[in-house]
């Protein structure tokens, strides 16, 4: 073998190896810095990742939902929207993906939020932090889960425009918890901190939550919605609309 061709599969020896390390290099961080997805994407798949599912407590199939990667839904946790509220301006939705009645709204509330240009939609994943109440055999209220602190600190602010919440013991009727409850889905506008308005579940002739909506219940929900956005937007702008 002639020093030439020595020195040639000396450097192409070298070049291997190098590439070797490029891509153990890059296999190593990938695994320590996964690429963050959007939180579009996110959002899209985590409520499409249920279409075609059954709920096993009721043995009805989740609705199935379409959405867009490029959707406003910008995650927040329930401490950033308690601190939120206190003089933030924007669009608030509480829900989860798991919810079916969520699931017939968000499809609608991202239709509304395209047609009046709106950036973002704060989204609040509501299903883990709030608290769990039952009653006992002499009606009165336990406790079996605490909600969070942040859930407690949104129930407050959001105190003057939520309802009671009510439990119904076994001959049917309502109990008074004493307290307010955050259902959803719940969309709220806000302007510097003060609620401009808030919507809670879907049109009052969806009976259930599996049920589709009609062409009319869509129309009526996101008129609701798009009304919203739109009375939060001509009060943020001012007289530059």
């Amino acid at each position: 073998m002639t020093q030439d061709r020595k020195i040639l599969m000396m450097i192409v020896a070298g070049l291997m190896v190098f590439a070797a390390g490029l891509s153990a290099l890059a296999f190593w961080d990938q695994k320590e810095n996964p690429i963050v997805k959007s939180d579009g994407l996110r959002f899209k798949e985590e409520y499409e990742a249920y279409n075609g599912m059954m709920n096993e407590s009721n043995k009805t199939n989740y609705p199935t939902v379409e959405i867009d990667e490029n959707n406003p839904f910008v995650y927040k946790t329930d401490d950033e929207i308690a601190r939120f509220l206190e003089n933030g301006t924007g669009v608030i939705y509480f829900g989860f993906s798991t919810c079916p009645w969520c699931r017939s709204a968000v499809p609608i509330l991202n239709k509304a939020a395209s047609s009046t240009n709106l950036g973002e939609i704060l989204y609040v994943d509501i299903k883990n932090i709030r608290d769990t109440l039952t009653l006992d055999d002499k009606d009165e209220i336990v406790v079996k889960e605490e909600g969070t602190n942040g859930y407690r600190e949104i129930l407050k602010k959001l105190d003057s425009v939520l309802e009671k919440y009510y439990l119904e013991n076994k001959e049917g009727k309502k109990i008074d918890t004493l307290e307010k409850r955050l259902y959803a889905p719940t969309v709220v506008t806000v302007k510097d901190g003060k609620i401009l308005d808030i919507h809670v579940d879907t049109v009052k002739t969806q009976k259930s939550g599996y049920d589709i909506l009609t062409e009319k219940e869509q129309e009526e929900l996101f008129e609701i919605y798009q009304k919203m956005i739109l009375k939060l937007q001509n009060t943020t702008c001012g007289e530059s609309c």
